[in-house]
């Protein structure tokens, strides 16, 4: 047998037996038991990382009598993107999945003192998971199938995966996949064991996926700004939308258990949140990997769909099965006092976002429900989830504000007119400054008052939290902000968050909204404006560099006059291999405005240049990279047993869930 395959081989054998060892122990009451599955997970982790070290050997070396290697790399395919082949298809793509699913085991088998009756019982259903990954591994998606011939060349990769956004996109999304397998899984013990105490503990992890599914979608779209010739961030695209649905659904899962930890509300609908999370990421990678869909990111035609099918129905029948079976134990309580509390507030914060997760899913499915009922697909356009979306958003926006100063229980009239006096004065003046401004959109005015209140009513809150901290111990005010930071990791880490999603906000809405374009045929020397700014086109050149051959032409940019840039680019790829011509985008960051290049014909001695100029674009990089990554470290930092301890009386006095 074949290396890769050997070790694959062993690995599931592994997974089988501790797997068994869980059943038994389970059954038998027998630690000793759980101590050789806790070994075998380890090994079931080094496995997977050998296996996926020798597909990268392969690809290094340009072993092309691998079927995979031959298909998505070539001789004269850069080392960079020889190694990103790895995750270019499917097979190598499950790989990448199971390899991470293991990675994320083991450290939990590793850390004996949190190996407890929880996690005794969630370890099979992630080891099922496993098994069932290695066994389509070594049949019907295998990375390691040989040749029974060695080609000269392989085929190469897609021109469009030719970018480092090949380094970040799949690693990160397939990060949030596989994490999102444990909170699932602790949910499916905690059902069966009645242990409420199961979303408390899958928050950590699921925070972790979430920052893995985020990240994910942000380098997705960072990289459709900079490869594909649309000029936008984010296209609605099917495969695109297959990856944000889980993003949508754990997000109101993460919101949701804060009810369910403090007041013992909601806990069905967190089961069925992270239910829906994880068939969804299944669902996901059906889309992106099985070809059944046309899509850009899709990676042509997989004989896996009906194995990722059948296991999304296993699973769901299975899970709703076991809810049935342990119903009375997952009662909620009745915990909505009245329609305005902080309460309520989560609650119409999670149907905003399954509102939007249902639209999304309404139109990246429609395509197959209308081949499948008529014929012939009909694929939904941007305009249908723009119509939805944005409104939803926006509603979304103003319940962010409202939510850190909102009373729990029940929020009086006094308390209302005391609390938000100030954010709607400050809100309404911004309104009239953004006005005189020239601000006159009706979106962007909406963009504006609803970040005006955001971040009015959240420094208000975390002004409040150091005042109870300096009330409690005053040591002089930089101590004291330490102090109810360290003291309020989560509140603080979960309001960067949503800084950053109200930075992304407000990228979006300047650029689209005050986006100036003009497609312009210049020849050298010529000058041409787009809004505020000069284009000169100063030149054109031809190279060669690595795989493809280059063509640029190059700009000096000014405004109101003055030289701003003195040398920009638009750029054209030509791939021999390929046969293909691609366009590349460059995009160039100036004050606040995005100066956006997209060649649509160059010549000897002339270019056809679309330009755009689009406001606010650093914002939603900055947000979506730097300052949402430091608030969830900020968020998982906090000791959770610690916290667990502690009521929601002490919490609420210490300022902890103000």
């Amino acid at each position: 047998m074949e290396i890769g395959e050997t070790i694959l081989a062993i690995a599931l054998i592994l997974t089988v037996y501790a797997l068994a060892a869980h059943i038994i122990g389970i059954w038998k009451k027998k630690n000793e038991l759980f101590d050789s599955a806790r070994i075998a997970i380890i090994g079931i982790a080094v496995l997977a990382t050998l296996a996926s070290i020798w597909l990268f050997n392969l690809f290094i070396t340009r072993n092309f009598q691998y079927e995979y290697v031959a298909i998505y790399s070539s001789v004269d395919l850069p080392m960079a993107y020889t190694i990103s082949a790895f995750w270019a298809g499917a097979d190598g793509s499950l790989l990448l999945w199971a390899w991470l699913i293991s990675i994320y085991i083991a450290v939990i088998a590793a850390r004996g003192k949190s190996y407890d009756n929880l996690i005794k019982h969630a370890m099979p259903i992630v080891l099922i998971t496993l098994a069932y990954f290695f066994y389509m591994l070594l049949t019907v998606s295998r990375p390691f199938r040989m040749l029974d011939f060695m080609p000269a060349d392989g085929n190469g990769l897609n021109p469009l995966l030719q970018d480092p956004g090949m380094f970040f996109h799949p690693p990160t999304l397939f990060w949030g996949y596989a994490g999102v397998i444990i909170p699932f899984a602790l949910m499916v013990a905690g059902i069966y064991l009645a242990d409420e105490t199961w979303t408390y503990r899958a928050r950590r992890w699921a925070l972790w996926a979430w920052l893995g599914l985020a990240l994910g979608n942000m380098f997705g779209s960072y990289w459709a700004y900079t490869v594909l010739n649309w000029g936008g961030f984010w296209g609605w695209d099917p495969v695109e939308n297959a990856s944000f649905l889980p993003w949508l659904t754990m997000t109101a899962f993460y919101h949701s258990t804060m009810i369910q930890e403090r007041k013992g509300g909601m806990k069905f609908w967190n089961i069925l949140l992270i239910l829906f999370t994880w068939e969804l990421t299944v669902y996901g990678t059906l889309l992106t990997r099985s070809g059944i869909i046309a899509s850009v990111h899709t990676f042509g035609q997989s004989v896996t769909a009906p194995y990722y099918i059948n296991y999304m129905i296993v699973v769901l029948a299975a899970t709703l099965m076991l809810v049935a079976w342990k119903y009375n134990s997952i009662k909620s309580k009745k915990v909505f006092e009245s329609f305005v509390s902080r309460e309520a507030n989560f609650l119409y914060n999670n149907w905003i976002f399954m509102a939007s997760a249902a639209s999304v899913l309404w139109g990246t499915t429609y395509p197959l429900l209308s081949e499948a009922f008529r014929g012939y697909k009909v694929m939904v356009g941007p305009s249908f989830y723009n119509q939805v979306n944005v409104p939803l958003g926006i509603v979304l926006l103003f319940l962010m504000a409202m939510c850190p100063l909102i009373a729990w229980r029940k929020a009086s009239i006094p308390h209302l007119k005391r609390n938000f006096t100030k954010p709607l004065a400050a809100a309404v003046v911004a309104i009239v400054i953004a006005f005189t401004l020239g601000i006159r959109d009706f979106y962007a005015q909406v963009a504006v008052a609803g970040t005006v209140l955001v971040v009015s009513t959240h420094f208000l809150d975390i002004s409040r939290i150091v005042n109870r901290q300096k009330q409690q111990q005053d040591a002089g005010t930089l101590k004291n902000i330490s102090r109810a930071f360290w003291n309020n990791r989560r509140t603080f880490g979960g309001y960067m968050c949503h800084l950053a999603i109200l930075m992304i906000i407000v990228s979006a809405a300047g650029a689209v909204v005050y986006e100036q374009a003009q497609t312009f045929n210049m020849r050298v020397g010529g000058t041409y404006s787009v809004g505020d700014y000069d284009f000169r086109l100063t030149n054109i050149d031809q190279y060669a560099k690595n795989n493809r051959d280059v063509t640029a032409a190059y700009f000096e940019v000014y405004k109101n006059g003055e030289k701003v840039m003195t040398k920009a680019e638009a750029r054209m790829y030509y791939y021999a291999k390929q046969e293909s011509t691609n366009v590349k985008p460059m995009a160039y960051t100036v004050g606040i405005d995005d100066l956006y290049f997209s060649a649509q014909a160059i010549t000897s001695d002339s270019a056809t240049i679309k330009i755009k100029v689009m406001p606010m674009m650093f914002l939603m990089w900055i947000g979506g990279f730097y300052v949402l990554i430091l608030g969830i470290l900020v968020c998982v930092s906090t000791v959770v047993p610690i916290r667990q301890k502690r009521s929601f009386e002490e919490k609420i006095n210490s300022g902890e869930y103000s």
